[in-house]
């Protein structure tokens, strides 16, 4: 769109969708040395999940956009979603983010995207999820008005429709005469046995691993999306998934920090 994403707010829009998000990350977080801006954005992720950023959550409507969604997918005779937790937690955590600092964008400020907030926020989930947002301002922004607006996007729309969607999660966040509509659509590779601590210890990690089938040949890298960093940063359990012969594609799953250090004054 032609207007900067973050002055929309500011310039009146009635209604807006952002393009659909369906890309994998391509280094536009922090580095993963930068363990501390990793942690800023995953203690907002958490702060804003329960508080609504000022705003309010509004979980029927949530609920109706799910069942408008499938419905729509039943006349396009395709399978349902399932709703999940876990891209519900992170669909509301940016809702309310975008609401706390009025922009409607994919991207947050610092640089992190849709596959970062899933795997922060995430903490068993493996897969890589794509995101639609609608915005409303003034009248009535009832559910089945927010999703209007997907389905005047040829692009939201089809994102919506996806076969090889399985999962979804959505959130909307009202403030004032403002509603922001945030989906999170995905086909989960795979799910830990137990939810991981953010800042896990080595038996947590390797219990982790250890829960996931041999074929994903899991592992530990750098969060995809962001330049490696040096040993101590931010690291990802990431899935290693045979696309085709002698060709692996990653999967990323949840975000790791290292534990905090305790220091003497």
């Amino acid at each position: 769109m032609s207007l900067p994403r973050r002055s929309v707010l500011a310039a009146g829009l009635a209604t807006l969708a952002i393009p659909a998000w369906a890309q994998a990350p391509r280094d536009s977080a922090p580095s993963a040395s930068d363990v501390a801006a990793w942690a800023r954005y995953a203690a907002r992720l958490d702060a804003r999940s329960v508080d609504a950023g000022g705003g309010r959550f509004d979980p029927a409507a949530a609920k109706r956009v799910l069942d408008l969604a499938n419905a729509a997918r039943d006349q396009a005779r395709v399978a349902s979603l399932a709703s999940d937790p876990e891209l519900e937690r992170a669909a509301a955590a940016h809702a309310a983010d975008l609401a706390a600092r009025g922009y409607v964008e994919h991207l947050s400020p610092e640089g992190f995207d849709p596959s970062h907030r899933l795997w922060l926020v995430g903490r068993t989930l493996i897969g890589s999820p794509s995101e639609n947002i609608a915005f409303h301002q003034g009248g009535s922004a009832a559910p089945a008005g927010l999703i209007a607006i997907w389905r005047r996007s040829p692009g939201h729309w089809r994102n919506l429709l996806r076969p090889d969607h399985t999962h979804a999660g959505f959130a909307v966040v009202r403030r004032g005469d403002r509603a922001w509509l945030v989906g999170l659509f995905a086909r989960p590779l795979a799910w830990l046995d137990a939810p991981l601590a953010l800042r896990p210890t080595a038996p947590e990690i390797a219990a982790a691993l250890a829960s996931l089938p041999d074929e994903l040949r899991a592992r530990i890298m750098s969060p995809q999306g962001a330049r490696p960093g040096a040993s101590g940063g931010a690291r990802q359990i990431t899935a290693m998934r045979v696309e085709g012969p002698g060709r692996l594609g990653a999967i990323g799953g949840p975000i790791l920090l290292p534990p905090c250090q305790d220091r003497a004054g």
